[in-house]
């Protein structure tokens, strides 16, 4: 404990450092106080300086915790919020760190609101802690959120865990449920791992029903009984255990039940910490470059303000702030490296529709215990309790990830219109498409669960990952360009998925490859009016429509043009490379590339193929092949525009552009670049280019069709 004696703050007095921390002498912003964020920059000179002096209490008292690390750090960027802790980002020329000062509640408040109430974070989450923080979370669900709804009486999947109303208990059972049965349960995501876990087959069903040891259990399935008995819920649905696994019959049937598996349970359970079943819920927590608690004990003249604004001692605590949780939980789902360590769950593709289609998930991250829902996100430190409520309009227009279950409960709502459910749809593909899967037979399965309950908001066809009342733009996905396309990217043989759906591709990673809908959803799409969809046919089953299908084609008719593709080897420009040295990212960029263009006449333009290997070489064209270029639309804005009207995010590129120059006052065309005969075409990529419409004035109108 380190004692900090201090003068009481003059009112008169303002720090020019610190600005006192208060927010009366901080800039006023439009949004409420309890939403917004200010921020103090200022370097650890200038703040030693002014606690030396003892006039400010806000610096000494950040000076004197910062000077408990180890390390030294020269620039200080001060984050406020009312009502929560007060967040400092330290930076020197090697790195970045965030610590974080804040109260206990139950200690009593701060006379500098700056510094706000915290959640202490222990180093290994314990059942009654777990029990405690779940039950006040769901209690504010369930009287406060508007988009989770109540599933107290809705039906039982058709099997269910047993755990049973003695919790000292060490036996469960496989239930098979009735029709008629009514009753709240819980649900389970988790990592199978590379070791066999317990599964149900077909001979072992029965005893499964008659009884299952706790001690055959993986550690993760006992840590989920225990926290469904701890609720008082009886019921609890596992995949491995109430799904078939040796029953190709039942397997279909129960992944085509997902979506209402998920959505009517309680909540949801994610073991996301864990890569298998011996990581389990509860296990001791993980975080980078862990700072231990440091408690700072104020002077006795300043006080606590209370009732009897008795003048006594108040702590303040300093730690590492928990960040990485609540980046994979506010933010884009790219964090792979982090996410790999800290949150191996969140990178496979079966968890993305488990994880949006739940009501309530109860996290169990490497650093700190989660609450998602429906309507928000808290954390056990409670710094994310800002995320609790939010206006899904303003979330949609960010174009960002972030919050993305929010925006996915609010689309199925009855308040989102077929526009904004279509543009959602396509970041959601784009996220799905960055998560692993094991089985790529599975492509669509794993989202089949999704796909039905939007489908419940859209009037047309789903139609392989795309649906019909989107077409023709949402033909117009390519695979991720720039560093991260170094995978070689393969279609399947045996026609999982059709050539224009985004499913038809993966990678030899494992996982699905980068794919991504960037250009129209940035640039925008117009379709051109002589682009029409004519036909479509789609041989579903019966059982999980959503899943795979067969015999899938699209018949389009729209200006075509015949070109002849092109592979070229051109060095990298000494720009460019200075830029992947600068960004760490050297190891990703050749000096020395593949170049795929698409020669019309005397002009060629650079296209992305679908399929490369690892030199970026097209591998199911070849150089001189002769291929097909079908009109889709055209971008709504040109570049010009574009960098008109966000300058600040396009800065880097602008000062390279000149705006004059014809090729930034045209849209851009979006077309599709096929191979084969008359009779029936593949799709091998797609062509964006800067000459816009003019190409195509004098172009055919065909009818192709493309498998």
């Amino acid at each position: 404990m380190i004692e900090i004696m201090a003068a009481r703050n003059s009112k008169e007095s303002i720090c020019q450092i610190c600005l006192n921390l208060d927010f009366d002498h901080l800039p006023k912003k439009d949004q409420p106080c309890s939403l917004d964020e200010h921020m103090i920059t200022t370097n650890f000179a200038e703040l030693k300086t002014s606690a030396e002096t003892g006039d400010c209490l806000p610096c000494q008292i950040i000076c004197t915790g910062l000077q408990t690390m180890k390390e030294e750090w020269d620039e200080l960027w001060i984050n406020l919020r009312c009502g929560h802790s007060l967040r400092i980002t330290l930076g020197n020329a090697e790195s970045e760190q965030i610590v974080e000062f804040y109260t206990l509640s139950e200690e009593g408040n701060a006379s500098i609101p700056a510094f706000g109430v915290g959640r202490a974070v222990e180093s290994e989450m314990d059942l009654g802690k777990c029990l405690e923080l779940a039950t006040l979370w769901k209690k504010k669900c369930d009287e406060e959120h508007e988009f989770c709804k109540k599933t107290d009486e809705l039906r039982l999947p058709t099997r269910v865990i047993d755990v049973g109303i003695d919790e000292k208990s060490d036996t469960v059972h496989l239930k098979e449920t009735r029709e008629a049965d009514r009753d709240p349960y819980m649900s389970l995501s988790h990592c199978w791992g590379l070791e066999q876990i317990i599964t149900t087959t077909t001979k072992t069903l029965q005893e499964r029903k008659a009884g299952i040891k706790l001690s055959d259990l993986s550690k993760t399935f006992r840590d989920a009984v225990k926290i469904t008995r701890g609720l008082g819920i009886r019921y609890l649905w596992i995949d491995s255990l109430c799904i078939i696994q040796d029953d190709m019959k039942d397997w279909e049937v129960e992944s085509a039940k997902m979506a209402d598996v998920y959505m009517n349970s309680q909540l949801n359970i994610a073991a996301t910490h864990s890569s298998s079943g011996k990581g389990g819920c509860f296990a001791e927590r993980w975080s980078l470059d862990t700072l231990n608690q440091v408690e700072l004990n104020v002077g006795d003249d300043i006080w606590i303000e209370s009732d009897a604004d008795e003048e006594v001692k108040y702590k303040i605590y300093i730690w590492n702030a928990l960040h990485v949780a609540h980046d994979h939980f506010t933010r884009s789902m790219d964090y792979t490296n982090t996410m790999e360590l800290a949150s191996p769950l969140l990178s496979r593709a079966w968890v993305f529709q488990e994880r949006l289609l739940s009501v309530r998930t109860l996290h169990f991250h490497a650093e700190e215990l989660i609450w998602e829902c429906g309507s928000g996100v808290s954390c056990e430190c409670s710094r994310l309790e800002d995320y609790q409520g939010g206006d899904p309009d303003g979330l949609l227009q960010d174009n960002e990830s972030e919050q993305l279950k929010m925006i996915y409960t609010w689309i199925t709502s009855s308040k989102a219109t077929e526009s904004q459910i279509l543009e959602i749809w396509l970041e959601l593909v784009r996220e799905y498409c960055s998560l692993k899967l094991t089985k790529q037979i599975d492509r669509l399965t794993a989202l089949s669960g999704l796909a039905s309950r939007v489908a419940t908001r859209l009037p047309g066809e789903y139609l392989a990952g795309l649906w019909s009342q989107d077409l023709p733009r949402a033909l117009c996905w390519s695979r991720e360009s720039g560093y991260r396309n170094k995978y070689p990217t393969f279609r399947d043989p045996d026609a999982y998925a059709p050539s224009w759906s985004w499913a038809s591709i993966w990678n030899n990673r494992n996982d699905l490859p980068f794919v991504n809908y960037d250009m129209v959803k940035v640039h925008g799409f117009v379709a051109d009016s002589r682009c029409q969809v004519q036909d479509w046919h789609c041989l579903r089953s019966r059982r999980n429509p959503f899943g795979l299908s067969r015999d899938t084609w699209l018949k389009l008719r729209a200006p075509l043009i015949k070109a002849t593709f092109l592979a070229e080897k051109v060095e990298t420009d000494t720009s460019t490379l200075e830029w992947a040295r600068k960004k760490n990212l050297s190891n990703y960029m050749r000096k020395k590339r593949v170049q795929n263009m698409i020669k019309f006449g005397q002009e060629s333009f650079e296209f992305s193929p679908d399929l490369l290997d690892a030199d970026l070489n097209a591998t199911d064209i070849h150089h001189g092949d002769s291929v097909f270029c079908l009109l889709l639309g055209h971008s709504r804005m040109t570049r010009k525009e574009l960098l008109e009207q966000w300058p600040a995010q396009y800065l880097s590129m602008a000062t390279k552009l000149n705006f004059d120059e014809p090729s930034n006052q045209v849209p851009r065309a979006y077309a599709l670049v096929l191979s084969g005969s008359d009779n029936e075409y593949r799709r091998v990529g797609l062509l964006i280019h800067q000459e816009g419409p003019a190409w195509w004035e004098s172009a055919k109108i065909c009818e192709v069709k493309i498998v």
